[in-house]
Protein backbone atom coordinates (compact mmCIF):
# COMPACT_ATOMS: atom_id res chain seq x y z
CA UNK A 1 0.00 0.00 0.00
CA UNK A 2 1.32 3.20 -0.92
CA UNK A 3 1.38 5.79 1.77
CA UNK A 4 3.40 8.64 0.64
CA UNK A 5 3.13 11.11 -2.12
CA UNK A 6 0.14 11.27 -4.39
CA UNK A 7 -2.19 8.63 -3.14
CA UNK A 8 -4.78 9.27 -5.62
CA UNK A 9 -4.31 6.83 -8.44
CA UNK A 10 -4.80 8.25 -11.53
CA UNK A 11 -3.07 11.67 -10.81
CA UNK A 12 -0.31 9.44 -9.67
CA UNK A 13 0.33 7.96 -12.80
CA UNK A 14 -0.56 10.92 -15.17
CA UNK A 15 1.92 12.84 -12.69
CA UNK A 16 4.62 10.09 -13.78
CA UNK A 17 3.72 10.47 -17.44
CA UNK A 18 4.37 13.88 -17.60
CA UNK A 19 8.19 15.02 -20.16
CA UNK A 20 9.73 18.35 -20.04
CA UNK A 21 7.36 21.39 -20.86
CA UNK A 22 4.03 19.30 -20.06
CA UNK A 23 1.50 21.51 -17.94
CA UNK A 24 -0.25 20.01 -15.14
CA UNK A 25 -3.36 22.68 -13.91
CA UNK A 26 -4.22 22.92 -10.59
CA UNK A 27 -8.39 24.18 -9.77
CA UNK A 28 -10.59 25.80 -7.35
CA UNK A 29 -13.71 24.02 -7.48
CA UNK A 30 -15.78 26.41 -9.77
CA UNK A 31 -12.84 26.62 -12.83
CA UNK A 32 -14.56 24.59 -15.81
CA UNK A 33 -13.11 21.40 -17.15
CA UNK A 34 -11.81 21.97 -20.85
CA UNK A 35 -14.58 19.94 -22.90
CA UNK A 36 -11.89 18.04 -25.29
CA UNK A 37 -10.05 14.51 -24.92
CA UNK A 38 -6.44 16.45 -25.05
CA UNK A 39 -6.10 17.35 -21.72
CA UNK A 40 -6.90 14.40 -19.00
CA UNK A 41 -9.16 16.12 -16.69
CA UNK A 42 -9.43 14.58 -12.72
CA UNK A 43 -11.84 15.88 -9.99
CA UNK A 44 -10.27 15.39 -6.70
CA UNK A 45 -12.84 17.05 -4.68
CA UNK A 46 -14.91 15.48 -1.94
CA UNK A 47 -17.11 18.35 -0.40
CA UNK A 48 -16.41 22.03 -0.09
CA UNK A 49 -12.78 22.90 0.66
CA UNK A 50 -11.52 19.54 0.58
CA UNK A 51 -9.13 18.73 -0.42
CA UNK A 52 -7.89 22.66 -0.26
CA UNK A 53 -6.36 23.84 -3.44
CA UNK A 54 -2.95 24.23 -1.70
CA UNK A 55 -2.67 21.11 -0.31
CA UNK A 56 -3.19 19.38 -3.68
CA UNK A 57 -0.59 21.57 -4.78
CA UNK A 58 2.37 20.81 -2.02
CA UNK A 59 1.42 17.27 -2.49
CA UNK A 60 1.82 17.34 -6.46
CA UNK A 61 5.35 19.31 -5.90
CA UNK A 62 6.84 16.43 -3.50
CA UNK A 63 6.98 14.60 -7.21
CA UNK A 64 7.22 16.90 -9.53
CA UNK A 65 9.73 18.22 -11.17
CA UNK A 66 9.06 22.11 -12.47
CA UNK A 67 10.86 24.74 -14.06
CA UNK A 68 8.09 27.33 -14.38
CA UNK A 69 4.72 28.58 -12.84
CA UNK A 70 1.61 30.15 -14.50
CA UNK A 71 -0.66 32.15 -12.07
CA UNK A 72 -3.34 34.59 -12.98
CA UNK A 73 -2.96 38.32 -11.47
CA UNK A 74 -6.19 37.91 -10.46
CA UNK A 75 -5.20 35.57 -7.81
CA UNK A 76 -2.69 38.13 -6.15
CA UNK A 77 -5.39 41.03 -6.30
CA UNK A 78 -8.49 38.96 -5.55
CA UNK A 79 -7.09 35.57 -3.56
CA UNK A 80 -3.79 37.68 -1.92
CA UNK A 81 -3.77 34.63 1.03
CA UNK A 82 -3.72 32.19 -1.93
CA UNK A 83 -0.85 33.83 -3.80
CA UNK A 84 1.15 34.28 -0.66
CA UNK A 85 1.21 30.22 -0.11
CA UNK A 86 1.68 29.83 -3.44
CA UNK A 87 4.60 32.31 -3.39
CA UNK A 88 6.01 30.35 -0.08
CA UNK A 89 5.93 27.13 -1.67
CA UNK A 90 7.56 27.90 -4.49
CA UNK A 91 10.10 29.95 -3.34
CA UNK A 92 11.43 26.69 -2.01
CA UNK A 93 11.95 24.63 -5.11
CA UNK A 94 14.88 24.67 -7.32
CA UNK A 95 15.43 23.52 -11.06
CA UNK A 96 18.74 22.56 -11.29
CA UNK A 97 19.74 25.14 -9.19
CA UNK A 98 18.02 27.66 -10.32
CA UNK A 99 14.85 29.62 -8.65
CA UNK A 100 11.53 28.65 -10.53
CA UNK A 101 10.36 30.92 -12.95
CA UNK A 102 6.41 32.87 -12.34
CA UNK A 103 4.46 33.95 -15.01
CA UNK A 104 1.51 35.85 -14.17
CA UNK A 105 -0.99 36.46 -17.14
CA UNK A 106 -4.84 37.80 -16.97
CA UNK A 107 -7.36 35.72 -16.13
CA UNK A 108 -9.05 35.43 -19.18
CA UNK A 109 -5.82 34.44 -20.78
CA UNK A 110 -4.95 31.85 -18.50
CA UNK A 111 -8.40 30.44 -18.51
CA UNK A 112 -7.93 30.20 -22.36
CA UNK A 113 -4.61 28.45 -22.26
CA UNK A 114 -6.09 26.47 -19.42
CA UNK A 115 -8.96 25.47 -21.43
CA UNK A 116 -7.92 25.39 -25.85
CA UNK A 117 -4.37 25.53 -25.33
CA UNK A 118 -4.03 21.93 -26.03
CA UNK A 119 -5.95 22.33 -28.87
CA UNK A 120 -3.47 24.98 -30.34
CA UNK A 121 -0.02 22.79 -29.73
CA UNK A 122 0.55 23.81 -26.07
CA UNK A 123 1.49 21.00 -23.94
CA UNK A 124 -1.77 21.11 -21.18
CA UNK A 125 -1.74 17.52 -20.40
CA UNK A 126 -3.62 17.58 -17.22
CA UNK A 127 -6.22 19.48 -15.54
CA UNK A 128 -7.08 18.69 -11.46
CA UNK A 129 -10.04 20.25 -9.88
CA UNK A 130 -9.67 20.64 -5.97
CA UNK A 131 -12.43 21.37 -3.63
CA UNK A 132 -11.45 24.83 -2.88
CA UNK A 133 -13.98 27.63 -2.80
CA UNK A 134 -11.58 30.42 -2.95
CA UNK A 135 -11.64 32.36 -6.49
CA UNK A 136 -8.35 32.36 -8.46
CA UNK A 137 -7.28 29.49 -7.00
CA UNK A 138 -5.42 28.15 -9.73
CA UNK A 139 -1.79 27.00 -10.81
CA UNK A 140 0.07 25.62 -14.04
CA UNK A 141 3.29 23.51 -13.46
CA UNK A 142 5.15 23.62 -16.05
CA UNK A 143 7.03 20.31 -15.57
CA UNK A 144 10.87 20.35 -15.90
CA UNK A 145 14.11 18.12 -15.76
CA UNK A 146 16.54 17.64 -12.76
CA UNK A 147 19.47 17.18 -15.14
Amino acid sequence: MKTKGILHNDLAREVARLGHGDMLVITDRGFPFPRHENTICIDVSVGRDLPRFVDVVKVVLEELEIEKVIIADETKSVSPEIYSQLKDIVSQIKNKGNDIVEENIPHPEFKDLVLNGSLQGKEVKVFVKTGEFTPYANIILVSGVDF
